[in-house]
This record gives structure tokens, C-alpha cells and sequence, in this order.
């Protein structure tokens, strides 16, 4: 009876313990003491560096070339302290310090799963005149990390299984895909949906999917589905493939399907997929965030061709379809915080001239303006930037220079940046530009809080957190 009573008395206090963090963010909300920002792109667009970089820029403001960020400009960030979140493994900043300051230099590892930090900023009220609470505030920012792909997976929540099927089978007969999908889709186009399941084979077919998902993401594909697939340790992952030639087949047919026919087994686990890890990071985690960076690495995308840029278009108009459309009301901002602003920011714009970035942001801004419906506009605010979180180049007149990822040192050419969807014409040019993987610069005082150079991560700041001091 007494351990019952210890247990019940457990739960208890950590009920209650849920309760108070939650009532204590609520009212910093409240009183714009707290934010949480999440941070996501695909692979390669240089996340983790970017994270790495903002918090290095707000720890060691004074020296960070910040004139953009007006806090930082005029002195009035006093310290920042670095705390884990309750719930998210820690972001390991002080890992990719370290991988920047080594010699030779490297950059920050790429994330595969879901990370996070907060960051207590203590700064000086703008005003001159002191008030109730003093001078010196503290404003709490947290920033959560995780992979683009994983939004991609929201999307699903919006189709059945049977609509996504189709269109994956759609897209499984066009250009790249078609290319490296040919002999997977004779294997696929011969099941019997509405058979018996054969659990040996559905396997050995998941594995050859998994595996066609990777080769796509290494052909430079981005628009991957299920983008949890790609993770090497998903070992509880649901066996479930697309089934592809659904299309002959009536709704009819496949409702009344038995229930251990293929086309049932792969729906239900289709379902679980969604319910068992979809809806709960939808729920517990994308939801609770205030605003939103998505980094786009557009210059890649505009490298590879019109169909890998196409492709990449389609993904992230698939994201913009995830976010919760709503603008926080004062109540709203306490009980259920959604997202109020989105910044896209197109990154690694140091391998092109600067007079060529903005033409760069111009371009991001018309993919935006294309996929992003006006009826979201109004009702989130929609920014593009351009942003180095750290400069690897020196820009000349013609060309750039810089230290290439062997350790030599070179000369760095490119065509004219569109500054809008590109012609025929402009694919032309751009499609005998392969911009080099860049070393990043030799820097050993960073360990010490060494400027880390970077281009326009204090107009970043400005759009994010300006507001808040």
C-alpha cells in the first residue's frame, strides 16, 4: 500500500513539475521573454554549421562585425549562457567549434536526428530611462534543429495510402527517377495487391526502396518520401513499400480487399507510420515552434539542372503545405504558439560574388512567391535572405578565391546568377557550373571566441530576434 502511495505521490510531483514549466513558459510568451525558433533544411544545406555560427556570433558579440543586429552593434548584449532544452537531445556547439578551430579545419558533422538549446541572453533595455525590472533583461531563445526531410513526412498526413502510391508511381516514371528506378518498378508493377502478403518478399522489396531513396538522395533528388528512410538506424522503421499499379485497380476493389491481402497489410502500416512517428514530432515538436529558418541551398540546386531544381521546388512547396497557417493572437501565443514567421534563407552564398547576391535572394524570393499562396502570406509572415554562416572566400572583381576542400588554393569563376526562375537560356550557361566543396578558413582562436567571418548573419538576427530587445 505504501509503495503505491510513494508512486502515486511520483507522478504527482512530476505532473506538477509539467505543469510549472509549461505555466512559466507560457508567461514568458506572454511577456516576449521566450521564443523557439526551429532550424531545418535538407541535407547539405549547411544546418548545423548555420546553428553553430548564430550561437558563436550572439555568444561573442563584441567582436563579431554585427552592425546589422542592434543589440550587437550597440553593446547591450551582456552574456549568453548556453542550456540544454528538457526535451531534446543537446546541440553540440562546442563540437562544431572545435571541428572549425582543427587544423585543418572541418565543418560541423551533418544532423540526422532532432536537437536543440537554449539560450539565456542577458542585454540592456533599449531605453535610457530604468524600469520596474531594472535595466538589464533576460530574454530566452531556444533553438530546435531538425532535418528537413522529416517535414516532408508531415505531408503525408494529408494523403492515404492510396494516394500516395499513385503518386509515387507517378513521379517513378519520369527523368532521374525513372533512370534509377527502371528495373525495381518491373518487380513492383507485378504484385498483386489484392493477394495474400509474402512477407519474405515485401522485405526484400522495402530494402530495395530504402536503397532507391538513398541513390535518389545521392543523385541530388530532394523530394523523398518516407524521409525517415534515409536514416541509417531506423531499425523500428514499419515495413511498407508504394505499391505502383494501384491505378488499375477501383477503390472499390481495394476497399473490399482482404484483410491480410498486400494492399491492406501496406495500408494499415502506412497508418502506423503516420500515427506512430509523424503525428507525434507534429504534435510535440513542430508545433511548438514561434518562427521558422529553412535553408534552401539554391546555388546547388541551380547547379545540378533544371530537373534537380524542379524537384527541389516541389519539396519545399510540399513544406510550406505543413505549416499550421495562423497568426498568434495574445491567447493563442500562450496556449497553442504556432508559427508566425518564416525566413527562408538561401545559405553558402559566399561561392558567388557579392554583387551577385542579391540576385540570389531575388530568385529565392520568386521560388517562394510561386509555392507560397498568398492566403499564407497573410497570415504568416514570409521573409528570404541570403547568408554565409561562415565566409570561406575573398571577392575580387571577376572571381573568387579560396582554399578548396585538398587544401589548395584557387581561383572561383560562375555564371550570372537569375534573378528569377531561370530561361532556357540561363540553363544553358548554368549547366557548366559545378561550384567546388570549399575548406573551411584555418581559424584556431575560435576556441578562444574568435570572430567567426561571416556574410549578413546580423541581418539573420535583425529578422529573427530583433524585436525582442
Amino acid at each position: 500500500m505504501n509503495s503505491k502511495i510513494e508512486k502515486l505521490g511520483l507522478r504527482l510531483n512530476k505532473t506538477l513539475d509539467g505543469i510549472d514549466q509549461h505555466a512559466s513558459k507560457w508567461v514568458a510568451r506572454s511577456l516576449d521573454k521566450h521564443l523557439s525558433i526551429g532550424i531545418t533544411g535538407f541535407s547539405g544545406s549547411g544546418k548545423s554549421t548555420f546553428i553553430t555560427s548564430l550561437i558563436h556570433q550572439l555568444k561573442y558579440s563584441n567582436h563579431a562585425h554585427l552592425g546589422g543586429f542592434l543589440p550587437a552593434r550597440d553593446e547591450r548584449l551582456l552574456n549568453v549562457e548556453l542550456q540544454p532544452l528538457d526535451d531534446l537531445p543537446l546541440f553540440d556547439y562546442q563540437q562544431g567549434i572545435q571541428t572549425l578551430a582543427d587544423d585543418p579545419p572541418a565543418w560541423p558533422p551533418s544532423t540526422t536526428h532532432i536537437s536543440g538549446c537554449r539560450l539565456i541572453i542577458e542585454f540592456k533595455k533599449k531605453s535610457m530611462l530604468p524600469t520596474f525590472t531594472g535595466e538589464t533583461r533576460r530574454f530566452t531563445l531556444e533553438l530546435r534543429d531538425y532535418p528537413g526531410e522529416w517535414l516532408l513526412d508531415i505531408a503525408m498526413l494529408q494523403q492515404d495510402y492510396r494516394q500516395w502510391s499513385m503518386d509515387t508511381a507517378a513521379l517513378c516514371t519520369k527523368g532521374i527517377r525513372h533512370q534509377l528506378a527502371e528495373e525495381m518498378q518491373k518487380e513492383f508493377n507485378d504484385l498483386d495487391p489484392l493477394a495474400p502478403i509474402d512477407e519474405q518478399q515485401i522485405e526484400a522489396l522495402f530494402v530495395r526502396y530504402r536503397s532507391f531513396l538513398v541513390t535518389c538522395k545521392t543523385a541530388g533528388l530532394t523530394f523523398i518520401q518516407p524521409g525517415r528512410a534515409l536514416l541509417p538506424d531506423s531499425t523500428d522503421f514499419p515495413v511498407f513499400i508504394p505499391l505502383f499499379n494501384l491505378q488499375t485497380f477501383s477503390p472499390q476493389q481495394l476497399d473490399n480487399a482482404d484483410d491480410d491481402s498486400l494492399y491492406k497489410v501496406m495500408q494499415q502500416r502506412y497508418k502506423t507510420y503516420l500515427k506512430n512517428f509523424v503525428q507525434p514530432f507534429y504534435k510535440t515538436f513542430f508545433r511548438g515552434i514561434d518562427r521558422q529558418v529553412v535553408l534552401i541551398d539554391v546555388l546547388k540546386a541551380l547547379s545540378g539542372g533544371k530537373e534537380k531544381f524542379d524537384d527541389m521546388v516541389i519539396a519545399f512547396s510540399r513544406i510550406i503545405d505543413c505549416y499550421r497557417v495562423g497568426h498568434n493572437a495574445f491567447l493563442n501565443r500562450l496556449f497553442s504558439p504556432q508559427v508566425e514567421k518564416i525566413l527562408f534563407l538561401a545559405s553558402k552564398p559566399d561561392r558567388i560574388l557579392m554583387n551577385q547576391h542579391e540576385s540570389l535572394r531575388r530568385l529565392c524570393d520568386d521560388i517562394i512567391s510561386h509555392i507560397c499562396p498568398q492566403s499564407v502570406r497573410n497570415r504568416i509572415e514570409i521573409e528570404t535572405e541570403v547568408a554565409a554562416a561562415v565566409r570561406t572566400t575573398h571577392d575580387h572583381n571577376d572571381h573568387l578565391t579560396a582554399r578548396l576542400l585538398d587544401g589548395q588554393y584557387g581561383e572561383l569563376r560562375h555564371p550570372a546568377i537569375p534573378d528569377k526562375l531561370p530561361d532556357a537560356d540561363q540553363w544553358h550557361q548554368l549547366s557548366r557550373w559545378n561550384p567546388p566543396v570549399l575548406r573551411a578558413p584555418l581559424n584556431p582562436d575560435l576556441i578562444m571566441g574568435g570572430r567567426l567571418a561571416h556574410i549578413r548573419m546580423d541581418k539573420v538576427l535583425r529578422d529573427l530576434i530583433g524585436d525582442k530587445f
